[in-house]
């Protein structure tokens, strides 16, 4: 699933390629996704051009002129690619939209996880996918001042903690894998048995990891494209995720995979002690 550095990959490319254009065109394949998209979508597109594209944590926010939003999300397996001229259509695509110099968007998704929504609405915070994102990590807020006294309340699993999208944005399964170890926690450690260095050492963790792979334009194991269709890199740079059975780049034990609810985490159980945990089934 495309987590923050993907899309922030998407959004920094499409930046440079579909602000100021102006949209001529929307075409729909009519099939749901996450949710239907809605009739009036085409409608609240065609006739704006593009003012601003940026992200809040897993979300493509595009601001048009006169004011409107258009949010995508990726879902599990969506792509958003960006073509100089028009390109035939293939399989999985849900979304064409033209603008007036014939270049197009398009909105591809085999699983239909994804969304597609537009918004007339003066602010970004009265869009209600975005009104309960929590904190951006690599924003001036996320700091151990922020976090410790949230961790400290919570009973929580760190990893769970970790991926709520209602407390830090952006956040997903790999890299919340990769913080962990970078910070030498356990995943099944309670939130407030982690103390104030503990602590320090994962905010850290978690910018540079989500710098790195920013950096490494995403990680691509099968599905992520960014909207040149070219995949990333980050995937190089993984110390942990979907390598269990082999070494620890530090300590040379094995990693292992630990079953999280519907997730796998990966984890080594030399650099990153158990502390005070309950069972899990750990292959």
């Amino acid at each position: 699933m495309p987590e923050m550095p993907e899309v922030e990959s998407v959004v920094r490319k499409l930046r440079r390629s579909i602000v100021g254009k102006s949209i001529v065109e929307v075409r729909l394949s009519g099939l749901p996704l996450r949710k239907p998209v809605e009739d009036t979508f085409a409608s609240r597109l065609i006739g704006h051009s593009i003012r601003k594209i940026h992200r809040r944590g897993k979300y493509m926010i595009v601001e048009m002129q006169p004011c409107a939003y258009w949010l995508i999300h990726l879902g599990m397996s969506g792509r958003v690619l960006y073509r100089s001229r028009p390109c035939e259509e293939v399989k999985h695509t849900h979304a064409i939209i033209r603008f007036s110099d014939a270049s197009e968007l398009e909105y591809r998704d085999p699983r239909r996880f994804g969304l597609l929504r537009a918004y007339d609405v003066a602010q970004l915070r009265l869009i209600p996918e975005l009104r309960f994102l929590g904190a951006e990590p690599l924003s001036r807020k996320f700091r151990i001042e922020w976090l410790l006294p949230r961790l400290q309340r919570s009973r929580q699993e760190i990893k769970s903690f970790l991926l709520d999208q209602r407390l830090i944005a952006g956040l997903g399964n790999i890299y919340a894998c990769e913080a962990l170890y970078h910070a030498r926690i356990h995943p099944a450690r309670r939130c407030f048995t982690i103390g104030r260095d503990e602590a320090a050492r994962l905010v850290g963790a978690i910018r540079t990891v989500l710098r790195t792979a920013i950096r490494n334009r995403g990680t691509s194991f099968s599905d992520f494209m960014d909207s040149d269709g070219e995949p990333g890199e980050n995937q190089t740079s993984l110390g942990v995720f979907q390598k269990a059975g082999e070494k620890c780049r530090r300590c040379r034990s094995t990693i292992r995979r630990l079953r999280q609810g519907n997730r796998s985490s990966f984890f080594c159980p030399r650099c990153q002690r158990q502390g005070r945990m309950g069972r899990r089934s750990i292959q």
